[in-house]
This record gives structure tokens, sequence and C-alpha cells, in this order.
């Protein structure tokens, strides 16, 4: 740590690591520009438990302003330097999280569902439940992410604008525990994302779904959904102003090349950053009415190719580091040209995953075969079988939905 003067604003601030920061400490400058952090205000008091689990994981340091800091001057000469601790480790194993997941994942998409039907019908959009509901679903990504993280690859072509907003509030949840951030903000995310496209009912739906390539006319109609979404929140007084602001500017760019303003970057906050890359990759990995599905694979090295431009950068590697190469539920073509689920992934061993083989090297049904890839070596200790490739959803007839009511023992429902 160290001490400067800042003789412009009569502050004495002093520069310390984010695991030394504490409880009662006036933050008065971070190491990452304030609108890529969900803070409103550029200085503030750490008071809340969850605002200082979330500078520490977004900020490698900080400046405190001494005078404004409840901290006495002894106490700050001798912080101790503390590792931080992983910010949330993992509880469950996916096998047991994923029962819970399917229950909070069911129940949330159907309130999902039944509000945009709402929407759609003109009726008074019915949104009190979400913040409970979200916090259900919090609890389940803190426990393992996968499980939930899982269940958005099971999608269904005809219910995708209802899918996509669970989606994508799931997807940022996850983003938001990877970034170690608190609670009430992965929170906040969740609701951010579940609601980000509600103004797509509004729409003609016979534009919305039309197979074919959109004329400028169309698609002048359908960027007016960001505009419906924010009027359609505003009229719930309790709405958070983030999640109003993340259903109009989702579509924006850090070029300034998106919609509905052409909005830079320096006016896009981080909920918006967050939903903009997890609202892409859901898109591109779903069938769509226009498009066919792509593998998790292509959709982050889309992402990773438009970093800095469309996505936030920092955000969009930590979004890859949380999906991972070979996500639960991915389907994938092993070196020995067979076929499987990635059931698990070793952090220690993240490109040899535990898969469910179920078709052989010609692509025949076989029965079920787990294999650890990390565990499974030749004589000389290298593995035997590596993955190839990751496939699209749904290829050589495969379907992750059966597939996960009969091994995870799943209720229909």
């Amino acid at each position: 740590m160290f001490w400067r003067k800042e003789t412009s604003k009569s502050l004495q601030v002093m520069k310390i690591q984010s695991d030394q920061i504490r409880l009662g400490m006036y933050v008065s400058e971070l190491d990452v520009p304030w609108l890529e952090t969900p803070f409103l205000f550029q200085g503030f008091m750490l008071e809340d438990p969850d605002d200082l689990m979330t500078v520490r994981g977004l900020c490698a340091y900080v400046y405190i302003d001494v005078m404004k800091t409840r901290i006495p001057m002894s106490d700050l000469q001798r912080l101790p330097a503390a590792k931080s601790p992983i910010a949330y480790p993992i509880t469950t194993d996916i096998q047991t999280e994923i029962r819970t997941a399917s229950k909070r994942y069911g129940v949330t998409f159907q309130h999902v569902r039944a509000l945009l039907t709402q929407i759609e019908n003109g009726e008074q959009a019915g949104l009190q439940a979400f913040p409970e509901l979200v916090r259900g679903c919090v609890e389940s990504i803190l426990h393992n992410p996968s499980a939930l993280m899982w269940l958005t690859r099971i999608k269904h072509r005809d219910q995708y604008t209802a899918e996509h907003c669970m989606n994508v509030g799931v997807l940022a949840m996850a983003l938001g525990r990877q970034l170690g951030i608190g609670r009430k903000h992965i929170e906040l995310l969740g609701l951010c994302g579940m609601l980000h496209d509600v103004g797509k009912m509004r729409l003609d739906q016979e534009i919305l779904n039309k197979p074919g390539r959109l004329t400028a006319e169309e698609f002048d109609h359908i960027k007016l959904h960001v505009t419906y979404g924010y009027e359609e929140l505003s009229q719930d007084p309790d709405m958070p102003q983030e999640v109003m602001k993340v259903a109009l500017q989702h579509h924006e760019r850090l070029d300034g090349r998106g919609y509905p303003k052409g909005a830079l970057a320096g006016t896009l906050d981080f909920y918006t950053r967050v939903v903009a890359i997890v609202d892409a990759y859901d898109a591109i990995t779903s069938r769509r009415c226009y498009s066919s599905p792509r593998s998790s694979a292509e959709a982050l090295k889309i992402l990773y190719e438009e970093r800095g431009t469309q996505f936030d950068e920092k955000l969009v590697v930590k979004f890859i580091e949380c999906v991972g190469l070979y996500p639960a539920g991915a389907l994938v073509e092993l070196s020995s040209g067979e076929v499987g689920v990635v059931l698990a992934v070793n952090p220690e061993h993240r490109l040899l995953p535990k898969v469910a083989l179920i078709r052989d090297a010609e692509k025949r049904t076989i029965p079920q075969r787990v294999v650890d890839l990390s565990a499974s070596r030749n004589e000389e200790g290298k593995p035997d079988l590596r993955v190839r490739s990751v496939l699209v959803d749904g290829s050589h007839g495969i379907d992750l939905e059966a597939f996960t009511q009969s091994n995870i023992n799943l209720s229909s429902s």
C-alpha cells in the first residue's frame, strides 16, 4: 500500500489491495471504470458486505479516502495482507443440485411465460413474484452453477422468447457468480436478464417470427421492442432503474453502432454490459425462426471476436471462463468418433471432462457408458481420449431433455 496527496481535492488517499479492504472504508477511486461496476456513485462508503465482496471480485486495488474512512489511522497503517478465498465454492455436485434446479427453473419459467402472455394480451404485467423467484435461482447458482446452466441448453422452438428470457437471466447470474460480486448484485442481474425482452410481446408477432430475411421497415419495427420493454417495466413503481435501463439498452454496442440511440461505451452500465453478452450467447446457441443453432464453442468464438467493439472485453473473457470449453450438458465428439454428453468438468483438467457416451464412432445408439477422460490414460500416462469437437445440441438425434430426465430422474412437470 502507499499514500498519495490529492491537492486539487484536498483529499488524502491510500491505495490498498482489494483483499485488504474492510467495511467502514470510503472508496474514492477504483482501478476499473465506474461504469464497469454495479456501483451508482463515484465515491461511496463500504457498509454492505455484498458491496465489499463485489469490490474484491472486480478490482485488484482501490483508493480509499482516509479522512472519510471510519477505521482508525493506526489500524489502516497495519492492515494485514489476506489471501482472498474462493468467492463461491461449489457446495453440491451437479447430480444433486440439478434436481433442485429443475424445480426452480420450472416454476420461474412458468411465471416468465405467464408474464409474456399478459403483455401480449394487453393486460397488467404481474411482476411482483419475480424478485423472490430470482432469489431461489441465485441459491442454486451459488451452490453449483452447472445445474441451471445445463437446463438452459434444453430448448423448444415454439417457446423461444420465454425460454430466452429465462436463460439470459440464468446466464447473467452465473456470470455474476464468476465475477465474485455480492449476492444482491447477482439477484439484480437475474432480474435484468429475465425481463430484458418483455417488450417483444408488443410487437407484430408475424414479423417477430418471420422465417425469412426482414425488410428495413420490419427491422425498424423489431427495434421498437427495447422501448416497449422499458415502457412496460416503468409501470411498476418498485422496478429497479437498472432493470428498466437494461431493457432499453441491451442492443447498444460499445462502438456506438447499436440501437435505439447509438449510445457509446461511456453511457452503458455494468448490468447492460453483462446482459448484452449473455443475450447474444443464448441467441446464437438457439434455434430461431430465421437461423439454425450454433455450438457453444462457436458462440464463444463470436463473442471473443466482437470483444471491445460490441461487447465489454473483460466481461467476455470472464464469461468464457464461466461457460468453459466443455460445459455440463454440452454434446461432444471424442477423438474416437464416439459422441456423448458432458456430465462434469474437473477444474484441474478442464480439457478432459467426464462424458456419458451414447453414440459409437458410426453414430449408432449404444448403451450408455460413462468415461472420465482425465482418468482414462495409456501406459505412457497420456489421455486415451480427448474431445475432438463440440457439437450443436440435437446432433445425431440426441434429445438432451430426454437424456436429462432419464439420467437424473427429473420429473417431466
